[in-house]
Order: structure tokens, then sequence, then C-alpha cells
């Protein structure tokens, strides 16, 4: 069911077959020979309307040509057919519905094209042989035009049809075009606002969160610790004689030791919760929710240790041995607040840097009897 009414609202498709109909109904009248004529322009014009469906632009000048013909060809029909008592005059709608399809865009002259057919056809049942009565006449013609009529109205309708679906279609595009440009917008918004995030974040020389970022954060993670009964582990690292690189290489191999002791935290941090920071000048720090002191210790003792291993080149084309000194702390183990969390870890790494450096120590109670200075 559903072709079908898809074919019957394809008008050209519909037209097509129905004058393809049309031409083999003359086959009907195959005796006169006129209509063997009559057929054969049906024939050939149906069949070159037909080749050019929906297929070239320039098929239209076909249909131009066929509609201004027809009737002229319908006319001498009905003349050969007896005139009157002829049926043939039903032609004369099938080329009206083709001009009124083709017209849609131009009600005046699809109008003038109704009146100009019905002018003929009482042409030719005046010219024509047989009786004619004038009331019979009058009759034929009235009811031909009543019916005639309703394909500018057609017309006209598929014409307005046209024009919503069109505007409809291009309300249609402009709105796909605005929510593409929209969303071409919110792309470039959350880009740019997850480039000022992470520049606001992020330390631009170590690619770690910077000091603001980890003091915001150790306050909610301990806090997210007290309220589900979670520990919670800090490390603060410190880069061993950093001072010292700085005086003796420059500024630029003290950065390069900073990023290269950055990058091997955040490849250990990669896959994890782990949050790696930069809290100072050489001093680094990792947070490390839902972590108990010994794993966090192993966390902290693996870093020390990668660290150890690396060589860091200098202008002189020697390679630096790197250590640090860190230390580890956990919350409740050794404090009760997110203060006394970074207190306590910043004095266990005060204690691996004055007992030796390149060291990590855990905190405890032992540590609060002597006072731990730089």
């Amino acid at each position: 069911m559903l072709p079908i009414l898809r074919f019957l609202t394809n008008y050209e498709a519909f037209l097509v077959t129905s004058r393809c109909f049309f031409a083999l109904l003359l086959l009907l009248f195959i005796q006169n020979p006129f209509m063997q004529w009559a057929f054969l322009y049906y024939a050939a014009t149906s069949l070159a309307i037909a080749v050019g469906y929906n297929r070239w632009g320039k098929r239209w000048r076909i249909w131009y040509a066929t509609i201004l013909l027809d009737p002229l060809v319908v006319s001498v029909m009905i003349s050969a057919d007896g005139g009157f008592s002829s049926d043939l005059y039903y032609y004369y709608y099938l080329t009206m519905a083709m001009a009124a399809f083709t017209q849609r865009w131009n009600k005046w002259i699809s109008v003038t094209f109704t009146l100009a057919v019905n002018a003929l056809y009482l042409c030719t049942l005046i010219l024509a042989s047989g009786t004619l009565e004038w009331r019979e006449l009058g009759f034929r013609c009235v009811v031909f035009f009543g019916i005639s009529i309703v394909f500018p109205m057609f017309s006209y309708v598929e014409h307005q049809r046209q024009l919503v679906a069109e505007r409809e279609r291009l309300a249609s595009e402009e709105k796909d075009n605005l929510k593409r440009e929209m969303e071409s917008i919110n792309r470039q918004v959350a880009e740019y606002t997850n480039d000022l995030h992470q520049k606001a974040v992020l330390d631009q020389l170590t690619n770690l969160h910077n000091h603001n970022y980890f003091h915001s954060r150790i306050v909610i993670e301990a806090e997210i610790a007290k309220q589900h009964g979670k520990p919670l582990t800090l490390v603060i690292i410190d880069i061993d004689n950093f001072k010292q690189v700085n005086d003796t290489y420059g500024h630029s191999v003290g950065d390069e030791v900073l990023r290269t002791i950055s990058q091997r935290l955040n490849e250990l941090c990669k896959g994890t919760y782990h949050i790696p920071c930069r809290i100072g000048g050489e001093e680094l720090a990792l947070i490390i929710p839902e972590t108990e002191m010994e794993s966090g210790y192993q966390v902290a003792e693996q870093f020390r240790r990668e660290v150890e291993r690396l060589r860091v080149p200098v202008p002189t084309s020697e390679l630096l041995n790197v250590s640090v000194s860190v230390g580890v702390a956990s919350f409740p183990l050794n404090c009760s607040n997110h203060q006394q969390l970074i207190d306590r870890a910043d004095q266990a790494m005060y204690v691996a840097k004055r007992t030796g450096k390149n060291r990590t120590v855990r905190y405890s109670q032992e540590m609060e009897k002597s006072t731990v200075t730089t």
C-alpha cells in the first residue's frame, strides 16, 4: 500500500504513466487510419517523456512541446471520431493536468491555457460534422469547463504545498546549520574553558598541579576521608642539593632537573587516583586518596628509587645524578585535619634530609619530641 501511495503523490510519475495508458487506449480505435497516426504520436511522445523521467533538467522542453501539440491532435481526433458524439475529449483533461503540473509556479499561465483548451474544444464541436443541438452543446461545454477549471486550482494548491514544503526544508536546514554552529561554538568554549582551567591549576614548568590547587584539593580529600572513614596519605618530596645545582650549572639545568623528576612523577601517577603537585621551588607533593601509611610509603619509596636512577645532561657534556628526600604521613593515623597532615609529612621529609638525604621517611610520634630545622 505504501509504494502505491508514494507513487500517487509523485505527480510526474503518475502523469507519465497516465499518458502511456491513454496511448494504449487508442488501440481501441486502430481501424481509423488517423487514429493509427494519433497512436504513434502518443506512443512516441509518451516514450520520450518516460525516458527523460527524473533524469535531466531539459526534459521539460519535451513536456512543453507535447502540451502545445496535444490539444491540436486531440481536436483532430474528436473530429475524426464523430465530433459531438466522440468521447475522446478526456484526452484534453490529460493535457490540462500536464500543463497544471509544469506551470504550477505560474497560476495565470495555467488558467489561460485551460481557457484556451475550452475555446478549442468549443470550436471543434461547432466545426465538426454532424447534427448539433445548441442546448446539448452548452451543457457539454459547461460540464467540460467545470471539470477543467479544477486543474488550475490543483496547480495553485500544489504550488502552495510546495512553497510550504520548501520553507520547511529551508527552516530545517537553517536549524541544522544553527545546531552545528552551536555545537562548534560549545566545543570551542569547552576547549577554551579546559585550557583556562589547565592554566589555572597546572604549573607551567612541570605540568604538575600548582600550589593553589594542592591546598584546595588537600582540604577536599581530607574532608572526604573524614566523612567516609577512609585513609589519606600525603607524600612531600624535596629535590636534594637543588640550590647547588642552580649555582653550579645555572637555572636552565635546574629547570631541566625539575621537569625530568616531575615527568617521572606524572608517569608514576598514570592510571591511578594519585594527585601530583608542585608546592614550592623544589618541593613536590603527592596526594594519595584511600591509601594507608604503608602502601603510601611503598609508592614514595618506588618513586625515590626511580629518581635515583635518573641522569640529567648538563652543558659540560656530563650526566648529573639527582636524588630526592621524601616524607610520608597519613590521615587519620598521624593527624586529625589537613593542616596537620601537611605539617607532619613536611616534618618527615626534613628528617629524611637531615639524616643523609636520598631516603624515604615515615612520620612517627618521636618526631614531635624534637624541633626539626632546615
